[in-house]
């Protein structure tokens, strides 16, 4: 167990739900982690007699969430239930709950494994980036409490950390054992994870291409920023550049006077550079623009209050500034 103290805290707080009604919610679009760790805490507050409402994602749901669902049998909500309390999943920020946030009646509990946060969220939060997922959590919750884990509840988890440490590729030595621990419940994930990997479909096809065809890339001392412009999928936008050879990958778009960026970086920006989005990035250009933003230390989101164009060149500058390089525009 990687927090006892945490996952004690947790157990105390849930038990307290009894008798009442609770929605579960994951951040906007949701993924396979908040959806595993929805799934699998739902079957456990019901277990104890918990009025579980539904499960929840604002604004959208994206493809890999809605894939997940129907392999779990799930029925997704995307409005906000009456709850006299409310659990958020995988979710460290106002800005990946909104707008449900605003709009809540009841308390709340937070359980994530992101960066933490500065916005001034309302709730109970029960958080640690020693985890490398919600999910496993999740397990460690089961466990403490004796629950035992269905093959589909194990099957599900096992996504939920697959995912989240990109196919395993950074999953720790704790990590792994948790695997280990999960095929012992009987864990069959090939189903779910053929379901969420079937073929890319042609839109998001489409936005990789155009997030490619837009793209200008920087250089700053070694590494290779890259930038463009994208409405959807901004995420897979993101993993294309960097699959093209960007180190850093920026995406972005602006809607209504606010701009939304998807940043990325692979795994050795961290390692060696010890760079971390959130922290490093996201924060200092959010409090600068007026905005919010959260993630990983490699994988996170930014929305604030300006022009895009203005908003790039920010990060463009936070990035060289921390670098110790000027950036420097790669022309053919």
């Amino acid at each position: 167990m990687r927090e006892s103290e945490l996952i004690s805290k947790l157990i105390d707080d849930l038990n307290g739900l009894k008798g009442k009604k609770v929605a579960i919610l994951e951040h906007v679009g949701g993924d396979p982690d908040a959806m595993a760790s929805a799934f699998v805490l739902s079957n456990i507050l019901t277990s104890w007699g918990v009025d579980v409402r539904g499960v929840s994602v604002p604004l959208h749901v994206s493809d890999q969430t809605e894939k997940m669902a129907v392999a779990l049998g799930i029925i997704v909500r995307k409005d906000l239930p009456e709850a006299d309390a409310y659990i958020a999943v995988d979710a460290s920020s106002i800005t990946m709950l909104s707008p449900f946030y605003e709009d809540l009646c009841g308390e709340l509990i937070l359980i994530d494994h992101h960066e933490k946060s500065e916005d001034k969220i309302r709730g109970r939060i029960y958080s640690s980036t020693a985890y490398q997922s919600t999910s496993e959590i999740i397990l460690e919750l089961a466990e403490s409490t004796g629950y035992v884990l269905s093959e589909l509840e194990a099957s599900a988890l096992f996504a939920g950390i697959y995912f989240d440490t990109v196919r395993l590729s950074v999953a720790d030595s704790e990590t792994l054992r948790k695997v280990g621990r999960l095929g012992g419940y009987g864990a069959s994930p090939r189903k779910i994870i053929q379901q969420i990997d079937s073929p890319t479909d042609y839109s998001e096809r489409i936005a990789r291409i155009k997030a490619v065809k837009r793209a200008e890339f920087y250089k700053c001392g070694d590494v290779l920023v890259g930038i463009t412009r994208v409405s959807s999928f901004k995420p897979a936008a993101a993993r294309t550049l960097l699959a093209a050879g960007a180190h850093i990958a920026l995406v972005g778009e602006e809607i209504d006077g606010e701009a939304e960026i998807s940043l990325r970086q692979v795994p050795e920006m961290m390692d060696q550079l010890k760079l971390n989005l959130v922290k490093d990035v996201v924060e200092p250009i959010a409090r600068a623009f007026v905005g919010e933003g959260g993630g990983h230390a490699s994988a996170a989101k930014l929305r604030v209050k300006g022009d895009l164009g203005q908003v790039f060149d920010r990060c463009l500058n936070q990035i060289s500034y921390l670098l110790g390089a000027p950036t420097v525009r790669v022309i053919d």
